[in-house]
């Protein structure tokens, strides 16, 4: 190809390249210019809200935004841009001190969307639809007794709109996403993403506060245009969780219910609920508990928290419950909370009757006299085992108790006992009290044995006197000691219907036996008569052998002959 040829007259022109290139760029920078703004005016306007509207304004949210990618992968809402809602976000929002809001979405469930079908749901989510009829709105979560606000994050809320359909709110930057539930804030508080339309709304609470009951729905109305800086302000009022104590008041011995009293509710620790209100301190005594005829009580519904049960009332005949139970007041549930069982002892005077020397040996059949302080004297008789229980026990009472009767042998206990009763049905500090009371009988063991073997000697006729000469007891003698225990102390003696040998015997007031022995010379008279027996027999002997040698000696003579 051939160079065109250059013309002389024309003169060349260095600068004219640089100057295209400059008007380029300058076209270039007007038209980017031009389309930021474009750009901008989509953008919500948020403006900043009032400073003295309520008591949660501040700092604002850490975006976790959700792409329009990740959002289309969940459930088809429907409309010709296939947005789905699978894993659709939830808002929670605290105005930022500039106009511009960043916005915190937080993962949630929920149900469709505003519309009928997918088709009108989608209608006009393209475009910031018309600030001039619509209103900001400003939930307030909120303790319905004080009205405080109530700082607690992640509480959820859905939003329904007419004929119960759940609106679907979005944002709109950096990137549009939808919303079906909401979340509270740190400080109990939260927008909505976007201003409402005229109208009426129902907010439905998902979850519940810490120590609170559920809201329910809560109605409200949009009849006016507010921007954010005065926006609507919605408050939910919820009242704390409130729930009861139940006791039963049981004997301790046999299980069963008994019927009657009484316990203090006492704060084991200052129960503080969510808005900051210091409800009970601790110590403080916040209700009764009083228990009917079947020993079972229940309390008021009174705030969560930990409380000591305190008994206040204590059933008749029964000594007071020492011990502090400590209860946790816990939300109500479906079940009703646990009965708290308190074992009651009885209050008793236990009184045992026994043998003063054997005290194995128990004593039926005697009878008490008891004289209480308070009402009418009775009287009471121990039983087989020689047991007296006292168990109709009169608190503030004193009783006086001393032995009327006895049987057999026996000698009365004369002695009077005390106890006293205090108002909490204890005895020196104890629900039960213990007297062990013995009654006495003095034994005589008579006996007569020989004094130098001490054998036993059988067969001699002995009467008893006492000390006036009438004859008690007569009996003979069998190699066994003589025991009797119908004897009272003093002088009495003993008659050898044999030989009229008298013998003197003190009965002592004592408690082990006393014994008599009559010593007799019963085996040395045999002993004699033998000795004489056996000096006969060698006299006899030695006389025989004296007349034989006589004879002997005679007869010598004849012999030699």
């Amino acid at each position: 190809m051939r160079k065109p040829k250059k013309r002389s007259e024309e003169e060349l022109n260095y600068w004219q390249p640089t100057s295209d290139l400059m008007s380029g760029l300058v076209y270039i920078l007007m038209l980017v210019i031009v389309l930021l703004g474009l750009y901008l005016m989509q953008i919500p306007e948020f403006d900043q809200p009032d400073a003295d509207l309520g008591d949660t304004f501040e700092g604002s949210l850490s975006p976790s935004p959700v792409s329009t990618d990740e959002w289309q992968e969940g459930e088809n809402l429907g409309g010709s841009e296939g947005r789905g809602g699978g894993e659709t976000s939830h808002p929670t929002y605290v105005p930022s001190p500039t106009p511009t809001i960043t916005p915190a979405p937080h993962r949630g469930g929920g149900g469709g969307g505003g519309g009928d079908d997918g088709e009108e749901e989608d209608e006009g989510r393209g475009e910031e639809p018309d600030e001039d009829i619509k209103a900001a709105v400003y939930v307030m979560l909120e303790d319905a007794e004080t009205g405080l606000t109530i700082k607690e994050p992640s509480i959820q809320f859905e939003l329904y709109g007419e004929n119960r359909s759940l609106q679907v709110l979005n944002v709109y930057y950096p990137e549009r996403i939808a919303f079906r539930s909401y979340e509270t804030t740190e400080n109990g508080t939260f927008y909505f993403p976007e201003k409402l339309q005229l109208g009426n709304y129902e907010l439905h609470e998902l979850t519940e506060p810490e120590g609170y009951d559920s809201s329910g729905n809560i109605e409200f109305k949009v009849t006016e245009t507010l921007d954010w800086s005065e926006p609507l302000v919605v408050h939910v009022p919820i009242y704390p969780s409130r729930n009861i104590i139940r006791v039963q008041m049981l004997d301790s011995e046999t299980g069963a219910a008994i019927s009657g009293g009484g316990f203090d509710i006492i704060a084991a620790d200052n129960i503080i609920t969510s808005d900051g209100t210091l409800r009970y301190r601790l110590g403080q005594v916040v209700g009764q508990i009083q228990c009917d005829e079947v020993g079972y009580g229940e309390s008021d519904e009174i705030f969560l928290g930990e409380y000591i049960l305190r008994q206040n009332d204590i059933p008749e005949y029964y000594a007071s419950y020492t011990e502090e139970t400590t209860v946790l007041v816990e939300r109500k549930s479906a079940i009703q909370p646990s009965v708290n069982n308190f074992p009651c002892e009885r209050t008793r005077i236990n009184v045992t009757l026994a043998d003063e020397l054997y005290p194995t040996r128990m004593i039926s059949g005697a009878e008490f006299s008891v004289i209480p302080s308070r009402g009418l004297p009775y009287t009471i008789t121990s039983d087989h085992l020689g047991r007296v229980r006292f168990e109709e026990i009169t608190k503030s009472t004193s009783y006086r108790i001393r032995q009327t009767s006895t049987t057999g042998d026996y000698q009365l206990n004369s002695a009077e006992y005390t106890v006293n009763v205090t108002a909490d049905g204890r005895i020196d500090g104890e629900p039960t009290v213990d007297l062990a009371l013995t009654n006495r009988v003095i034994r005589l063991s008579i006996s007569m044995s020989d004094e130098f073997s001490n054998i036993q000697i059988p067969g001699v006729s002995l009467s008893l006197y006492n000390a006036g000469g009438e004859l008690l007891h007569a009996w003979t003698t069998s190699g066994v000691a003589q025991n009797y225990t119908d004897l009272q102390p003093g002088q009495y003696y003993i008659i050898n219907n044999d030989s009229d040998q008298r013998y003197d015997v003190t009965v002592r007031d004592q408690v082990d036996i006393q014994t008599f022995t009559i010593h007799s010379t019963y085996v040395m008279h045999y002993l004699l008569y033998g000795a004489i027996a056996l000096v006969v027999i060698l006299l006899v002997i030695i006389l025989l052998v004296v007349i034989l040698r006589r004879r002997k000696k005679k007869n010598a003579p004849s012999r030699e002959e």
